[in-house]
């Protein structure tokens, strides 16, 4: 018997090897399994059964090993990991990479040593050089943790010639699994003394007052109904050694058993209480008609769920959900941003319990390996989580609701597959005769048109749901404040304008919230020196360094790769000492709002303040819990509901609109629409939302300023047909980088010259220079390719074409093929 197995590589083919007899029971398709590939042992995916041995003209080479007992990948996501590859022009193998779970891949691993040869050896070999000095500050390291520090252009064969001359030596292993099951230490009584009258009996037995104390536990927790409790807690209760407790399990006493623990982010919060029965509205009625009929029918179909802010997206959710539970199938809910993660599953965990598991990056690996084995095992039957859990291992799928579905953080970029969870969530939908819901207040063009078009149905939600009371909220006013005439008034000290200061004061006064969305984080974006113009770059990126401040003091950061510097106190270039900060980003904010109210409580919600594990979690129970103003970035925008909020406030709504993008102004738009939605969620407490602008006639303030979706698309529309733009096409990027700039301008120019050869109706433009150039030493080019009409054929077919004419990259440089880009800068 021989399978094909497809390798986590960046090779677009399967390979056949054999299967040994011993092993021809568990080597199933979608089972991992260990195999030689040239000079390593790596983990791959058998993906279907190969042809017979004897038919073939090469010596197959065999399978070393099977992994699993169950496939960690069901024949559902075998199919649909074959469409990402083909459909985003990426190798089947990088798509599987994606469904598997962190820490489970076993593959050869190369661990480095430097010998005690001369400290000039290799001195000419400028890599070789930097090697040597790498393993000398760091000492046995891995060949992985050296390219990360060095760069990517170390290849083995270098190391070999490096251990040929007996500078390096290099020891060869097989790196086991990174996480396996957590198991815990239980204790019992050994199956002699497991009937009632045997603690009493033990106890005449012993003679050490810890050993009969250890016995007492034990036997307690058994009356309490738990026979088999955790070994810490009965020494604990007993205030006994675990040297006491082993004496016991060595007389035959007593026996140690190991139960499997399951690591989940839930496990610290508390759970929800269900929530109150109540009515729908009923649009919301109708909409869950349509998508329970679906679900009864076992039939796919997607549906464009459009509610205004407040309309009660999520009660739909949530009760097609229970529809789909109800006949015994499972679901997904996606969620654009990890913030909105708590608060979602805190409302789902109501309902649905323990049947919920989460899926997110900020888990622990262990975390996410229990998550992923709960639903491949169907002890939990709901995934939540962003994009990623759109590959959730779950069978019988019969919902996935992409909430926020018009967010771009839906799309994958690094690293491959690059592909939009949107997209695939309507595709795995489709292949498993289930409902995907999109909704949103803003839904995407894209999506829009392929309502209008009869790919998707529409379902409206056009009026908020009322309160507890029965009242209706209405949309928040907003106001538009252009900010170059608040500095003609003398309205405009800092970043905070007067009427925004004032609103704010009369909110905290009336024991009310504010939310303020500024999309920068740090203190200031820019340094300059007011005499040369001299500003502070990354060593390792063509950016400005941003100015953060701490308890410490203040400090330049890059935000694309960490690097930190001292302020300087003078310019280095002409020694001037006049440097100015310009910008604001929400450090700045901050200190102000202290200076404006010094008695609120200000929380600041962005990448720097959630970096710890339930960061946004604590951070939104303590806004619930009565805070003042709630500051962040874009995570702030969206998705969050507190009845106290009667006010919403953009310190610079123009951010978006800076960008050379086609996209720019319908992600304005729909920022500004998603924020202003936060205010005013109760009919008692109206909201109010501040703009502040350079750019007051710009349409997607105009729009977003009367709460009007449909104008704003319509206009938006016209423009994206007339250029040939999504909806009304595709495009593609091809990015270039690597640490030499020139040899990366080569190899875009001959993918490019490659490219035009075969695009036929496609255009072809550029290469050009990366919006920004460096990022983390490596140089960046891109090639734009743009097709009009509804396939995406034409650039599919160049791109493939193209990358099978070159194949891989030289060592060190990278080619990034995306299809769908959101980004084409």
């Amino acid at each position: 018997m021989t399978v094909n197995v497809v390798l986590p590589l960046p090779l677009d083919q399967a390979y056949t090897y054999r299967v040994p007899e011993a092993l021809v029971g568990a080597a199933q398709a979608g089972a991992r399994v260990l195999v030689p590939f040239r000079n390593r042992r790596l983990t791959g995916i058998i993906v279907g059964e190969g042809p017979a041995a004897e038919t073939l003209d090469f010596d197959v080479k065999a399978v070393l090993d099977v992994l699993d007992d169950v496939p960690v990948c069901t024949e559902g996501l075998l199919d649909l990991t074959k469409w990402i590859a083909d459909y985003y022009v990426c190798p089947w193998g990088e798509a599987l990479k994606a469904v598997l779970p962190a820490g489970t891949t076993v593959e050869t691993e190369h661990r480095l040593t430097r010998t005690d040869a001369a400290p000039d050896a290799w001195a000419d070999h400028e890599v070789g050089r930097t090697v040597l000095e790498d393993l000398a500050a760091h000492g046995e390291t891995t060949l992985a943790a050296v390219r990360k520090r060095v760069g990517p252009a170390v290849p083995l064969a270098l190391i070999r010639r490096m251990a040929a001359d007996d500078v390096v030596a290099v020891e060869t292993t097989l790196s086991d699994e990174r996480v396996a099951p957590k198991t815990e230490t239980h204790l019992r009584f050994a199956p002699a003394f497991q009937h009632k009258d045997a603690p009493d009996d033990l106890i005449e037995q012993l003679r050490g007052n810890k050993q009969r104390a250890v016995v007492r536990a034990l036997a307690g927790f058994r009356a309490e109904g738990t026979p088999e409790p955790r070994r810490t807690d009965v020494m604990e209760r007993a205030d006994a050694s675990y040297s006491t407790v082993r004496s016991l399990v060595e007389k035959g006493m007593l026996e140690l058993v190991e139960k499997e623990v399951m690591r989940s982010p839930l496990d610290d919060l508390p759970a929800p209480d269900p929530p109150p029965d109540h009515d729908l509205l009923p649009a919301q009625q109708d909409a869950l008609d349509a998508v329970t009929d679906a679900v009864d029918a076992h039939r796919y179909g997607t549906f464009l769920l459009h509610g205004i802010t407040g309309s009660g997206k999520t009660e739909v959710y949530i009760r097609a959900l229970q529809a789909v539970r109800a006949r015994g199938r499972t679901g997904i809910i996606l969620v654009p941003e990890i913030a909105l993660t708590p608060q979602t599953v805190q409302r789902f965990r109501a309902h649905f319990g323990d049947e919920i598991a989460v899926l997110h990056s900020q888990m622990n690996m262990g975390e996410r390996y229990d998550a992923w084995r709960r639903l491949r095992t169907g002890e939990a039957a709901i995934a939540i989580g962003p994009r990623s859990a759109v590959l959730a291992p779950l069978e019988d799928l019969g919902l996935i609701v992409v909430d926020e579905e018009h967010e771009a953080s839906y799309k994958q970029f690094d690293p491959a597959p690059r592909y939009h969870a949107r997209d695939v969530a309507v595709m795995r939908a489709h292949r498993a005769d289930a409902v995907c819901i999109l909704g949103s207040a803003t839904p995407s063009l894209e999506s829009t048109m392929n309502a209008r078009w009869g790919k998707y149905e529409r379902l409206e939600l056009p009026e908020r749901v009322p309160d507890a009371s029965g009242n209706t909220a209405a949309l928040p006013d907003v106001r538009v404040l252009d900010l170059a005439l608040q500095r003609k008034k003398h309205q405009l000290d800092g970043a905070l304008a007067d009427p925004l200061r004032e609103a704010i004061r009369t909110r905290v006064d009336r024991g009310e919230q504010t939310i303020l969305l500024q999309n920068r984080r740090g203190y200031a974006p820019v340094l300059e020196c007011e005499d040369c113009g001299w500003a502070p770059e990354c060593q390792s990126c063509s950016v400005s360094l941003t100015l953060h401040r701490h308890d410490g003091g203040e400090q330049l950061r890059c935000h694309y790769c960490g690097y930190a510097a001292r302020v300087p106190r003078q310019c280095p270039e002409c020694g001037g000492r006049d440097i100015h900060q310009i910008g604001t980003g929400t450090q700045r904010v901050e200190a102000e709002l202290e200076e404006v109210v010094p008695d609120a409580t200000i929380l600041r919600m962005d990448r720097d303040t959630t970096r710890e594990k339930h960061g946004h979690h604590d951070l939104l129970r303590r806004f619930e819990n009565g805070a003042d103003i709630l500051l962040g970035t874009q995570m702030i925008a969206k998705g969050l509901d507190f009845s106290r909020v009667t006010l919403v406030g953009v310190v610079d709504a123009d951010v978006g609109l800076l960008f050379p993008d086609f996209r720019a102004e319908e992600r304005t738009f729909q920022l500004l629409t998603q924020v202003a939605g936060r205010a005013g969620r109760t009919r008692e407490l109206a909201g109010e939302v501040i703009l502040q602008t350079r750019n007051p006639d710009h349409m997607a303030l105009r729009y977003a300023q009367e709460h009007d979706y449909e104008g704003f698309a319509e206009e938006a529309l016209a423009e994206r047909r007339e250029l040939g733009y999504p909806p009304f096409g595709h495009v593609a990027t091809v990015e270039f980088r690597g640490p030499d700039e020139d040899r990366v301008e080569r190899l875009a120019e001959n993918w490019t010259e490659q490219l035009r050869q075969h695009a036929g109706p496609a255009g072809v433009m550029g290469p050009e220079p990366a919006f920004i150039q460096r990022v983390k030493k490596q140089h960046r080019y891109r090639t734009l390719l743009k097709v009009r009409g509804g396939s995406p054929g034409p650039l599919q077919t160049a791109l493939r074409r193209t990358r099978d004419a070159h194949g891989a990259p030289p060592n060190g440089y990278h080619v990034a093929v995306d299809v769908d880009t959101q980004d084409v800068l």
